[in-house]
């Protein structure tokens, strides 16, 4: 399966200890495609532990790579679970289809 990310609402504490500009939370959408024609997306949202001074990032040195690896760390053992969600939802498609009576209604305006 492929699995694509996207990122929205960065929030960011202006100074925690001695660091400044930390990443505390972001909202997230993970999809995922076996055929790139059909997605199954989960959208979420996720805080941060506290930044560890050893390990920090800099705000204008994150990638997206990097935000990638901090949700799927902070995900845990739930990131296993939303993928599996996500490929039961390819296996069993939820579609969008017409209101069946009007469907009819157009079927039988034409069958004259």
């Amino acid at each position: 399966m492929i699995y694509s990310w996207a990122f929205s609402n960065l929030r960011v504490a202006a100074n925690q200890g001695d660091l400044s500009d930390v990443v505390v939370s972001v909202d997230y959408r993970i999809g995922g495609t076996t055929t790139r024609h059909q997605w199954a997306y989960h959208h979420g949202s996720v805080n941060f532990a506290p930044a560890d001074p050893d390990v920090f990032t800099a705000f204008d040195d994150i990638t997206e790579d990097d935000m990638i690896a901090f949700v799927e760390q902070s995900l845990g053992s739930e990131l296993a679970e939303i993928k599996a969600a996500l490929e039961q939802q390819l296996l069993n498609p939820i579609t969008a289809k017409p209101l069946p009576w009007e469907t009819r209604a157009h079927e039988q305006q034409f069958d004259l």
